[in-house]
């Protein structure tokens, strides 16, 4: 029996396979072979779900994270609360996604790759949806339009940028520590 001969998963269940591999590798880092080990898919099987091959893989993938990163960090920053009830639940749903600071990001691991005019070129729309949520939620909570942006652009900046020293350090505490610190900031 062949890979081929076994039922396929769903293919929301593929996607999320896929996230994790384009993530962890990056589009320029994975080939077909490496999807098909993946997902447990063959070649035909994989063509069958994305008949755009890699390119279409890569651009579901950074429509479910837009997908997820809208429903778990944007939208608890649109609800009607207080902004450090705001702020809580999208620090946590940020602490989820990177897996305390053991997982890389999405947008960073697409953003590297030799065509600027592919899927990673969309993947950049998820730290912009992030950005503006974040600004209108400081803003609801008084802050001028100026310091609203200056603040949200500060504290994606010392979570993204903690994420990849943890990474390269080996040392999550330092982004459980730039989490605590983007908190105290955008309330302060």
């Amino acid at each position: 029996m062949t890979k081929e001969s076994f039922e396929s998963p769903p293919r929301d269940e593929i996607i999320r396979r896929l996230f994790d591999l384009f993530r962890r590798a990056g589009y320029e880092g994975v080939s077909i072979s490496d999807i098909s080990e993946a997902t447990g898919l063959g070649r035909s099987s994989l063509y069958h779900h994305f008949p755009g091959g890699k390119e279409e893989m890569a651009a579901a993938v950074v429509a479910f994270a837009k997908d997820w990163a809208g429903a778990n960090i944007v939208a608890p920053l649109r609800e009607d609360a207080p902004a450090a009830k705001r702020i809580d639940r999208m620090l946590a749903a940020v602490r989820e996604l990177y897996e305390c600071g053991e997982a890389p990001c999405i947008v960073a691991s697409m953003l590297v790759q030799r065509n600027k005019d592919g899927p990673g070129r969309d993947a950049g729309a998820i730290i912009k949806d992030w950005i503006a949520a974040l600004a209108a939620a400081l803003r609801d909570a008084g802050l001028t339009a100026k310091e609203a942006e200056a603040r949200a652009v500060a504290a994606v900046i010392d979570i993204e940028g903690a994420l990849i020293v943890a990474r390269a350090a080996g040392r999550a505490q330092v982004f459980e520590d730039a989490v605590n610190k983007a908190r105290k900031d955008l309330l302060a």
